[in-house]
Protein backbone atom coordinates (compact mmCIF):
# COMPACT_ATOMS: atom_id res chain seq x y z
CA UNK A 1 0.00 0.00 0.00
CA UNK A 2 3.29 2.24 -0.58
CA UNK A 3 3.05 3.10 -3.91
CA UNK A 4 -0.90 4.68 -4.35
CA UNK A 5 -0.46 7.95 -6.08
CA UNK A 6 -2.53 10.58 -4.33
CA UNK A 7 -4.37 12.82 -6.74
CA UNK A 8 -3.38 16.22 -5.28
CA UNK A 9 -0.54 18.07 -7.10
CA UNK A 10 0.79 20.71 -9.28
CA UNK A 11 0.57 21.38 -12.74
CA UNK A 12 2.63 23.20 -14.73
CA UNK A 13 2.50 24.81 -18.49
CA UNK A 14 6.38 25.01 -19.05
CA UNK A 15 8.32 26.51 -15.95
CA UNK A 16 5.18 27.98 -14.52
CA UNK A 17 2.83 26.56 -12.01
CA UNK A 18 -0.76 26.65 -12.73
CA UNK A 19 -2.88 28.94 -10.67
CA UNK A 20 -5.71 27.20 -8.46
CA UNK A 21 -7.60 24.65 -9.88
CA UNK A 22 -11.10 22.79 -8.63
CA UNK A 23 -11.32 19.36 -9.71
CA UNK A 24 -8.43 18.49 -10.46
CA UNK A 25 -7.66 16.97 -13.45
CA UNK A 26 -6.96 13.73 -15.46
CA UNK A 27 -4.36 12.14 -17.83
CA UNK A 28 -5.78 10.28 -20.78
CA UNK A 29 -3.80 8.14 -23.01
CA UNK A 30 -5.86 6.91 -25.82
CA UNK A 31 -4.48 4.20 -27.52
CA UNK A 32 -5.59 2.28 -31.07
CA UNK A 33 -4.48 -1.50 -31.80
CA UNK A 34 -4.87 -3.24 -34.85
CA UNK A 35 -5.54 -7.41 -34.64
CA UNK A 36 -4.15 -9.15 -37.44
CA UNK A 37 -6.40 -11.90 -38.31
CA UNK A 38 -5.84 -14.46 -40.16
CA UNK A 39 -8.22 -18.11 -41.61
CA UNK A 40 -8.67 -20.11 -38.72
CA UNK A 41 -7.94 -17.77 -35.59
CA UNK A 42 -10.26 -17.80 -32.74
CA UNK A 43 -9.43 -14.58 -31.26
CA UNK A 44 -6.45 -12.33 -30.93
CA UNK A 45 -3.31 -14.05 -31.72
CA UNK A 46 0.06 -13.13 -29.85
CA UNK A 47 2.90 -11.21 -32.31
CA UNK A 48 -0.35 -10.38 -34.53
CA UNK A 49 -0.93 -7.14 -32.57
CA UNK A 50 -0.51 -3.80 -33.43
CA UNK A 51 -0.62 -0.63 -31.74
CA UNK A 52 -1.58 2.26 -35.06
CA UNK A 53 -2.71 4.97 -32.71
CA UNK A 54 -1.73 6.56 -29.67
CA UNK A 55 -2.73 10.38 -28.24
CA UNK A 56 -1.92 11.34 -24.92
CA UNK A 57 -4.08 13.82 -23.11
CA UNK A 58 -3.88 15.77 -19.48
CA UNK A 59 -6.54 17.78 -18.23
CA UNK A 60 -6.97 20.70 -15.72
CA UNK A 61 -10.16 22.49 -14.07
CA UNK A 62 -8.31 25.76 -13.28
CA UNK A 63 -10.00 27.77 -10.76
CA UNK A 64 -7.76 30.82 -11.39
CA UNK A 65 -7.90 32.56 -14.32
CA UNK A 66 -5.11 35.18 -15.58
CA UNK A 67 -4.73 36.99 -18.73
CA UNK A 68 -1.23 36.82 -19.07
CA UNK A 69 -1.40 32.80 -19.04
CA UNK A 70 -4.48 32.43 -21.26
CA UNK A 71 -2.71 32.60 -24.92
CA UNK A 72 -0.99 29.19 -23.39
CA UNK A 73 -4.33 27.95 -22.38
CA UNK A 74 -6.21 28.58 -25.58
CA UNK A 75 -3.88 28.04 -29.34
CA UNK A 76 -4.36 31.27 -31.31
CA UNK A 77 -5.15 33.32 -28.92
CA UNK A 78 -3.25 36.59 -28.03
CA UNK A 79 -2.93 39.36 -24.94
CA UNK A 80 -2.41 42.83 -25.65
CA UNK A 81 -1.84 44.39 -22.19
CA UNK A 82 -1.76 48.60 -21.92
CA UNK A 83 -1.18 50.01 -17.99
CA UNK A 84 -4.40 48.45 -16.81
CA UNK A 85 -5.86 46.01 -19.53
CA UNK A 86 -5.52 42.76 -21.02
CA UNK A 87 -7.38 42.26 -24.20
CA UNK A 88 -7.44 38.77 -25.72
CA UNK A 89 -8.64 38.49 -28.97
CA UNK A 90 -8.04 35.50 -31.47
CA UNK A 91 -5.44 34.97 -33.57
CA UNK A 92 -5.54 33.71 -37.48
CA UNK A 93 -3.96 30.04 -36.70
CA UNK A 94 -2.26 27.64 -34.78
CA UNK A 95 1.54 29.46 -34.71
CA UNK A 96 4.93 27.23 -33.01
CA UNK A 97 4.94 29.58 -30.35
CA UNK A 98 1.24 28.46 -29.70
CA UNK A 99 2.55 24.90 -28.60
CA UNK A 100 3.84 24.37 -24.88
CA UNK A 101 7.19 22.64 -24.45
CA UNK A 102 5.81 20.48 -21.78
CA UNK A 103 2.38 20.45 -19.40
CA UNK A 104 3.09 18.07 -15.97
CA UNK A 105 1.48 17.22 -13.14
CA UNK A 106 3.63 16.56 -10.45
CA UNK A 107 3.06 14.69 -7.25
CA UNK A 108 3.23 11.94 -5.38
CA UNK A 109 2.99 8.24 -3.89
CA UNK A 110 2.00 7.76 -0.47
CA UNK A 111 5.46 6.84 0.30
CA UNK A 112 7.24 9.64 -0.69
CA UNK A 113 7.97 9.13 -4.23
CA UNK A 114 7.41 11.40 -6.57
CA UNK A 115 5.45 11.33 -9.94
CA UNK A 116 5.75 13.38 -12.36
CA UNK A 117 3.57 13.24 -15.86
CA UNK A 118 4.68 15.27 -18.41
CA UNK A 119 3.34 16.36 -22.33
CA UNK A 120 5.75 17.41 -25.07
CA UNK A 121 5.14 19.63 -27.46
CA UNK A 122 1.39 20.04 -25.63
CA UNK A 123 -1.62 22.56 -26.94
CA UNK A 124 -5.38 22.73 -25.72
CA UNK A 125 -7.59 21.45 -28.87
CA UNK A 126 -10.84 21.73 -27.42
CA UNK A 127 -13.12 24.75 -27.60
CA UNK A 128 -12.96 27.90 -25.14
CA UNK A 129 -16.05 26.68 -23.13
CA UNK A 130 -16.71 28.66 -19.89
CA UNK A 131 -19.91 28.32 -17.56
CA UNK A 132 -21.38 31.41 -16.34
CA UNK A 133 -23.79 30.60 -14.00
CA UNK A 134 -25.49 32.90 -11.43
CA UNK A 135 -23.10 32.60 -7.57
CA UNK A 136 -20.82 29.85 -9.03
CA UNK A 137 -16.93 30.80 -10.23
CA UNK A 138 -15.74 29.88 -13.38
CA UNK A 139 -13.59 26.80 -13.86
CA UNK A 140 -13.03 25.94 -17.38
CA UNK A 141 -11.88 22.42 -17.96
CA UNK A 142 -8.23 22.74 -20.52
CA UNK A 143 -7.30 19.43 -22.26
CA UNK A 144 -3.65 19.60 -23.77
CA UNK A 145 -2.45 16.69 -26.05
CA UNK A 146 0.66 15.90 -26.73
CA UNK A 147 1.60 16.02 -30.23
CA UNK A 148 4.40 14.25 -32.20
CA UNK A 149 7.46 16.31 -34.16
CA UNK A 150 7.65 15.51 -37.53
CA UNK A 151 10.24 12.94 -38.38
CA UNK A 152 9.83 11.42 -35.26
CA UNK A 153 6.73 9.95 -35.26
CA UNK A 154 7.24 6.43 -33.59
CA UNK A 155 8.55 8.23 -30.09
CA UNK A 156 5.20 9.15 -28.08
CA UNK A 157 5.10 12.28 -26.32
CA UNK A 158 4.58 11.37 -23.02
CA UNK A 159 6.40 10.27 -20.10
CA UNK A 160 5.06 8.89 -16.05
CA UNK A 161 8.29 9.24 -13.85
CA UNK A 162 9.05 8.13 -10.60
CA UNK A 163 11.64 9.01 -8.49
CA UNK A 164 12.51 8.67 -5.32
CA UNK A 165 12.16 12.11 -2.76
CA UNK A 166 15.51 13.54 -2.20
Amino acid sequence: MNDIILGDGVFSIGVTDVGLTRGGGMLTIEREYRNIEADGDYGPVKGRIRKIRSVAKLSMNSLEILASTLPKMYPAVENTTDLTTDTITAKTDIEDADYNDTITWTGKTTSGRSVVITLENALNLESIEWDLKDKEEVVPETTYTATYLEGTTDVEPWKIVFTDAV
